[in-house]
């Protein structure tokens, strides 16, 4: 099954740096054989001068309905359906490792194999337990297998085509990133307690589809956090817990 989560124009450059966290290139390519696994690596830099707890979030699986792909960062290769890994990776000082996708597009199904070319494209964000907003790179990780580029089209994505949504780190310490594509027409951001009392609320002023908000004076607790449309309307909440 397609999944398309956030979706939010970047640049193709070679390299990403957000805060102290680096990836070389940022926008990964390979042509290959759809009759194998493919797998797109990416070199993952921590240049921060401290260790970093690290955990992602796949926030775009734009794939034929029958490829199927794995997110790999330093502990494993999780399965197809994760979109965020079981348990964190650790990337100590000046770490420089691999990340990575498998592309699977062998179609197995009655006991063969019968494979599906065509175009993939899978974004990753990798960011910092504690410190998110100073350490976090983003990754794209484009897939032709048995067919040309001309076949694919114009492979970037749009912000404008779906009404997608995600809140992390969850749990958060000092800071949450909010991801909303550009359709839903969001306000702005409400952080609610447990109570429904609206203890913060942030205007939402981007054209990326992606804010991060302080949240560091927020008692410990759980907490909704609402997007919130120009007519008014909740749109969208996610419950998120903040530990200190």
């Amino acid at each position: 099954m397609k999944l398309r989560l956030l979706l939010t124009v970047f640049s193709l450059g070679a390299f990403a740096a957000f805060g102290q966290i680096t990836l070389t290139p940022s926008t990964a390519e390979l042509d290959g054989d759809p009759s194998v696994i493919q797998e797109i690596h990416i070199d993952f830099h921590n240049a921060s001068g401290a260790k970093q707890t690290m955990t992602w979030l796949r926030t775009m699986n734009d794939i034929p309905d029958e490829w199927t792909t794995s997110v790999c960062d330093f502990n494993l290769c999780w399965a197809p359906t994760a979109d965020e890994p079981g348990y964190y990776f650790d990337a100590p000082i000046d770490t420089t490792g691999t990340v990575y996708v498998k592309f699977d597009a062998r179609n197995y199904h009655d006991g063969a194999f019968n494979p599906i070319p065509g175009c993939g494209t899978v974004e990753v964000h990798f960011f910092s337990v504690l410190d998110s907003a100073d350490n976090n790179a983003v990754a794209l990780f484009h897939a032709r297998l048995g067919v040309s580029e001309e076949d694919c089209g114009v492979d970037v994505v749009s912000s404008v085509l779906d009404n997608s949504f995600a809140i992390y780190p969850n749990p958060a310490v000092n800071n949450i990133n909010v991801i909303a594509s550009f359709s839903a027409n969001i306000a702005k951001v409400d952080i609610v307690n447990i109570v429904g009392r609206t203890v913060r609320t942030y205007d939402w002023n981007t054209g990326s589809g992606k804010m991060s908000f302080d949240i560091s004076d927020l008692p410990q607790g759980v907490y909704f956090a609402r997007l919130i449309d120009e007519a008014g309307k909740v749109v969208y909440a996610e419950k998120v817990s903040v530990l200190k």
